[in-house]
């Protein structure tokens, strides 16, 4: 089959590997799959299965400007793949792209599929504080949204929640939620890690391991953390990633240097994703400290896939989809008050995969998808 791709991220660059990443690159060994560069990421570039066409005429880094600047650049590329690629099938997650693309797969009479990975219009505004923009913002992406959502064949979606909400704007949804390499993303061993990191043997390790940015509100769980080393004075906190496009980490590094905390806080910025399982690996406690509540009742992080793929103890802001999805290795609170608490209990626990996580495999999640276009297109 002949795929073409028009992902929400920078394909090639972008420092996280997305559910599309995983995903199509399963699908790539397979099938013929297609997709477009929105160069706008300045991370190293990934090794890729799929046929990348440049999409980019004006570089720029801003999102908003990237993708609007080059939107008549984006038609014209997603129409010739279309036509020059004979594409049997259209899948999209873009808000902007996702438009060209629509319009660019209806002239030609090609089925879409537009996969709907978070809600775009609270997204779109969560990086700005001017309550004016985030409404124009919040609005516009919406009205854009829905139009994209007319226009496709099948939407597909990440969450329970999400298709709750997409029900109540009148849109039908098909249930393909995010998952996890089971390959990759294992029980192991954590004490070279900690040794490399300056971590003791026997410290008290909370760990984050994510994009680095405000919907984790990771300035939070520092604020509590003399709390904590009152408590448990063995206690260190791990944080992994990189911000994407805001100073949020140069924030918390500085708030821990504020509380005192700086000596007992490891920031080790972005790393590869392969690496990524390493870094989880001394973390005795993994959170996922999910902060704005109109995301809350649609999130289905990836977090907690690979936490529980390596075996860990879950501390978690309530996330309901999460919580559905069931694990005795999850732990819930919704305050500072409750997060000490929390703390306390789970200071000796020790975790492991829960039983069918397996079914979570990105290689169950391609072949979802394999499902939808074979309905479609009436390949089998």
């Amino acid at each position: 089959m002949r795929i073409l791709l028009v992902s929400t991220q920078d394909y090639i660059h972008h420092p996280i590997p997305s559910r599309h990443h995983n995903i199509f690159e399963e699908l790539a060994t397979r099938h013929e799959v297609h997709v477009p560069h929105f160069h706008v990421s300045r991370g190293k570039e990934r090794e890729t299965r799929l046929h990348v066409h440049e999409a980019t005429r004006f570089a720029v880094e801003s999102p908003f400007l990237h993708y609007t600047l080059n939107a008549p650049c984006h038609y014209r590329v997603i129409r010739d793949i279309i036509r020059d690629h004979d594409i049997e099938i259209v899948v999209g997650a873009h808000v902007l792209a996702g438009t060209a693309m629509v319009r660019a797969a209806e002239k030609s009479g090609v089925p879409v599929v537009f996969d709907l990975k978070d809600w775009f219009p609270d997204s779109a505004a969560a990086y700005y504080k001017n309550p004016a923009v985030k409404w124009l913002l919040r609005e516009g992406v919406l009205a854009i949204t829905r139009y994209n959502l007319d226009h496709s064949d099948v939407v597909t979606t990440v969450s329970p929640g999400l298709v709750a909400k997409l029900k109540g704007y009148g849109y039908d949804a098909e249930l393909i939620t995010n998952g996890v390499d089971t390959d990759l993303f294992r029980p192991m061993d954590g004490g070279a890690m900690r040794s490399a990191l300056g971590i003791a043997p026997d410290a008290f390790v909370l760990g984050f391991a994510g994009a680095v940015e405000r919907w984790y509100a990771l300035d939070e769980v520092i604020r509590a953390f003399p709390e904590v080393l009152k408590k448990h004075p063995n206690a260190e906190l791990l944080i992994v990633g990189g911000s994407l496009f805001t100073g949020y980490l140069d924030e918390l590094r500085s708030l821990a240097a504020r509380f005192g905390v700086a000596s007992r806080v490891h920031f080790t910025g972005a790393v590869d994703y392969r690496e990524l399982p390493g870094y989880i690996a001394p973390m005795d406690l993994c959170l996922i400290p999910l902060s704005p509540p109109q995301w809350v009742d649609i999130a289905l992080p990836n977090k907690y896939f690979e936490y529980s793929a390596c075996g860990k103890p879950i501390l978690s802001t309530p996330i309901p989809d999460m919580l559905r999805m069931g694990g005795g290795h999850i732990a819930v609170y919704q305050d500072r008050g409750e997060f000490l608490e929390r703390v306390d209990e789970l200071a000796l626990a020790s975790g492991r995969a829960p039983a069918g996580i397996e079914e979570h495999s990105w290689k169950k999640k391609a072949e979802a998808f394999e499902g939808v276009f074979s309905r479609l297109t009436g390949n089998r």
